[in-house]
């Protein structure tokens, strides 16, 4: 059995303990499996939004492969948040890392609920806030979304919802710079 996913490091391709990862090579480890910050094994999701949970996404701070995991695989799911088909393995294959571009792509084509995790982690260019905000332009509720994630608009829900609008309008006709009333 296998399960393919993502894995995250640091930017200079090494887990948080420092151990070096290459693209195309398989690395194993001979202890009993577990999940969680004291278990054993290489930890990967099945989607690509869950990675960030664990190693948020700021100015090219952490690098993204794609990835096999064999042998042991054991499945955690975290249902209260929202995490599904997170894996500990104990072999682990690093098929290649992802640039930054094409994380983006492949999250705009994701589904809304990935997307609502990854904007909460995933810290987004001005041009890459626009083409999120294009692409939710219909949703009012993404929007939101964005404009409290991704601009920091902390006070979005505690204003009346014409103000909240006109934020949101604000934002999408002329970007963050003129979004002058968030905090």
């Amino acid at each position: 059995m296998e399960v393919k996913g993502y894995k995250a490091f640091n930017n200079d391709k090494t887990n948080r303990y420092g151990i070096p990862f290459e693209e195309g090579k398989t690395y194993t480890v001979n202890e009993q499996v577990s999940f969680g910050n004291n278990g054993h094994g290489f930890h990967m999701c099945a989607n690509l939004a869950d990675v960030f949970r664990y190693f948020h996404y700021e100015d090219d701070e952490v690098c993204v492969a794609e990835v096999t995991g064999k042998g042991t695989i054991v499945k955690y799911d975290d249902e209260y948040y929202g995490y599904y088909d997170m894996y500990a393995v104990s072999s682990i294959t690093i098929d290649r890392f992802l640039s930054r571009k094409e994380i983006i792509a492949r999250m705009l084509k994701d589904q809304e609920f990935n997307n609502q995790k990854f904007l909460m982690t995933f810290n987004l260019t001005e041009q890459e806030k626009t083409r999120f905000l294009k692409k939710y332009r219909h949703n009012e509720y993404m929007l939101k979304w964005i404009l409290y994630y991704q601009f920091d608009c902390k006070n979005l829900y505690s204003i009346p919802c014409e103000e909240r609008a006109e934020q949101i309008r604000m934002v999408l006709n002329n970007g963050q710079d003129n979004n002058k009333r968030s905090s």
